[in-house]
Formats: structure tokens, sequence, C-alpha cells
């Protein structure tokens, strides 16, 4: 079998920050590859990291949200989650609070799945997703101003479906998150209970 040798990082030869945000920072770089070609601008954008839940009630249901994106102009089917913001001990802690702040519930149990890099190719960004067991309303939604959420609830196995099969429109990183549960689900012995509903 042959192989060609492993990608190696390209040298950064000159860097301007061309704007920046609380929400983004815009970069022009100037690179050159591993074989020695140069890149000439190469545009990337520094963003927060953001966490993300599937919750699960003790009924089986999954508990989502749709949200309008701006970006896209569209309403989508989300998993409940937000930036981490500097105040958050960690990631665990950052994932629960937007949690409440976002539908009101808690859960009782987290399993964090495998961090992403949701848009490695441009976005220098990571991303702390979970599985929440026992969610449950608790409170109001406490929302920001500039965000308008509608929680629902379906059955589980529902839920793995329309992240699938193109029936709502979904965040493409989302469907990656909802791989990585169901995958939690089905091999951890903890979770067994949950398997029968999908």
């Amino acid at each position: 079998m042959t192989s060609t040798p492993k990608p190696k990082a390209w040298k950064v030869l000159a860097d301007e920050v061309l704007f920046e945000t609380p929400y983004i920072r815009a970069r022009k770089q100037r690179c050159e590859t591993m074989r020695g070609t140069i890149v000439d601008p190469y545009h990337v954008f520094d963003m927060p990291n953001w966490s993300a839940m599937l919750p699960v009630t003790e009924t089986g249901d999954a508990v989502l949200v749709h949200n309008y994106r701006h970006g896209s102009e569209r309403v989508m089917v989300e998993l409940p989650g937000g930036i981490i913001d500097d105040t958050d001990p960690d990631t665990d802690s950052a994932v629960q609070r937007e949690l409440m702040e976002e539908t009101g519930h808690q859960v009782d149990r987290i399993f964090a799945l495998p961090p992403i890099q949701p848009y490695p190719g441009r976005f220098r960004q990571r991303a702390y997703p979970y599985l929440g067991i026992g969610a449950k309303q608790v409170a109001e939604q406490a929302l920001e101003d500039d965000e308008d959420l509608e929680v629902f609830t379906v059955p589980l196995a529902d839920a793995f479906r329309m992240f699938a099969d193109g029936s709502v429109d979904v965040a493409a990183v989302h469907g990656g998150i909802m791989l990585s549960a169901r995958h939690l689900i089905m091999t951890e012995p903890d979770l067994a209970f949950l398997r029968d509903l999908l």
C-alpha cells in the first residue's frame, strides 16, 4: 500500500487583523504550504468556543429549539447551547447555564461527547457537545435581547430522524453531535434504557 506524505502546518509569513468584535476577529494572512506554495491572502476567523446539549427527558423526549439564524435567513432546528463565557468555570457549567437560559430546563446527569472543530478550514473555534439525561423544566426562559427561541420536545427517535433525513433545516454541526450522542447511547451501559427508544 502506498501513501503520500502527511500534511504539515503552514508557515504564517504575515498576519493582519482586519476587524474585531466580541464575536469574531477577521484576519488576513500570508502563508507558505509544506511544498513552498505561497497563499496570499488567506482569511481566518477567530470565534468564541461554544457548547451544546441534547437533553433527554425521563420519558425519552428530546428537548430542542427552533432558532432564527440570520446568516442563513432561516429558522433552524437546533440543540440548546451557546457561547462559553469568560465567567463559566468550565464547559460543563457553560452548557448547563445555556440549557437553563434557553429552555428553562435542567438535567440530572451529563455525558461529555468528543469536542469538535466545526469549520476548521477558516474558523478557529471549538465546540463542546453533551448528552443530558433527566431533563425537566424548572424555570422560564431567560433569553438575551437578540434571541427568539421556541422550545419543543419530540420523541428521541424522531429527533435523530429529523437531524439525519433532511426533513427540517438543521445546523450541520448539530447533526454531527447527534451522531456522537447516538453512538454513546448504543455503547454506554448506563444508557441502555434509551436504546429501546431508538
